[in-house]
């Protein structure tokens, strides 16, 4: 990919890991109403992600998912060892609290590490809400899914590209369907895909040097009917909950912004902050190189420890997620990466 989108790639993904942050600490810490306001879109945010891990793990993984292995390595090791430092994080806030013994719960520890985990207050028919709290891991359920699932899928799709992403399409519409029908996780994170795959896509398109929106109507195509039938969804519900944050309004807000998202920067605009973003690129690649430990360490460091809560607590609490998100996202990701690069030749040299 050129430098320009590249420097693209990490000013959106720097800037959505701290719009999630600001997320949270405008609604724990209540600073105004107009900043509550313009920082209501959290949720948003992570549509985002979705794409962007869609577009960032096609670009760097179609030509060698022949070898599935390897593939699956590097996604634990990106995911795995950041994951369980902010379970050990959670822990220690709880203990610091005082209120680990209330708060602990076996069956949200499995579901974390099994990455079953979503957010039982916005949405129905979740297995488990996130250990000790640490809402922001409701999307690492959805991610190991994509994840999980890209490597069959491309097998399909390099035999059939358009079918298969039509097929992907109506499958994750039914899904959504289903979920509306029998509320459960693994419809709704299977109608989620599409976004993902949107990324996908995209990432293709752009490879090929098709970067128009044409290039990519067929996802579009399939976004705007899912939205469509979130929105049928949202007309067909009576009674429960009904905030637009909740279900059944959620998922429609998610659906919509991914479409918005995708047909506003793949075309002449995104061209136009790419150009932008690559006259300072640094300081954004610094930021999205530890956007992943920004977003699992913010919620149990700056609103949950009750250390925090103050002034100097919060400075405090802010150095050490910067520091701690270097250490664990940026540094022991590396480390490990090293090691996984050694691991074969070490071999190698130990066969002959």
């Amino acid at each position: 990919m050129s430098q320009p989108v590249v420097a693209a790639l990490d000013a959106v993904r720097a800037f959505a890991a701290v719009y999630v942050v600001i997320h949270h600490l405008a609604h724990t810490y209540l600073i105004n109403n107009k900043i509550e306001i313009l920082t209501r879109f959290g949720q948003e945010a992570v549509m985002v992600f979705f794409i962007l891990s869609g577009f960032v793990i096609f670009a760097n993984e179609h030509y060698r998912i022949d070898k599935p292995e390897p593939y699956f390595g590097r996604r634990a090791r990106r995911i795995y060892p950041a994951l369980i430092v902010a379970i050990v994080l959670s822990t220690i806030v709880a203990l610091w609290n005082g209120d680990l013994a209330q708060r602990f719960d076996l069956g949200e520890l499995a579901a974390t590490l099994l990455n079953l985990q979503d957010v039982s207050a916005l949405k129905p028919g979740v297995i488990s809400n996130a250990y000790l709290g640490n809402q922001p891991l409701w999307s690492l359920s959805y991610e190991i899914a994509f994840y999980i699932a890209f490597p069959f899928i491309m097998v399909r799709w390099r035999r059939a590209p358009n079918l298969t992403t039509h097929a992907i399409g109506a499958a994750c519409c039914l899904a959504y369907v289903s979920f509306a029908l029998l509320p459960n996780h693994f419809s709704l994170v299977a109608a989620y895909f599409l976004i993902w795959w949107a990324g996908a896509m995209a990432a293709n398109a752009y490879l090929d040097g098709r970067r128009t929106l044409g290039a990519i109507r067929a996802p579009l195509l399939w976004l705007a009917t899912l939205c469509i039938v979130a929105a049928g969804a949202v007309a067909l519900h009576q009674g429960g909950r009904q905030m637009p944050g909740v279900y059944p309004y959620l998922p429609l807000r998610h659906f919509v912004t991914a479409l918005l998202l995708l047909v506003v920067f793949f075309g002449p605009v995104g061209k136009w902050a790419a150009n932008i973003f690559a006259v300072i690129p640094a300081p954004f690649a610094v930021v999205a190189s530890i956007s992943y430990g920004l977003y699992i360490f913010h919620y149990p460091l700056l609103v949950q420890w009750s250390f925090a809560h103050s002034a100097f607590g919060f400075v405090v609490a802010l150095a050490l997620l910067i520091a701690l998100s270097f250490a664990a996202d940026r540094m022991l990701n590396n480390a490990l990466a090293k090691a996984a690069w050694a691991r074969p030749r070490l071999q190698k040299t130990a066969e002959v």
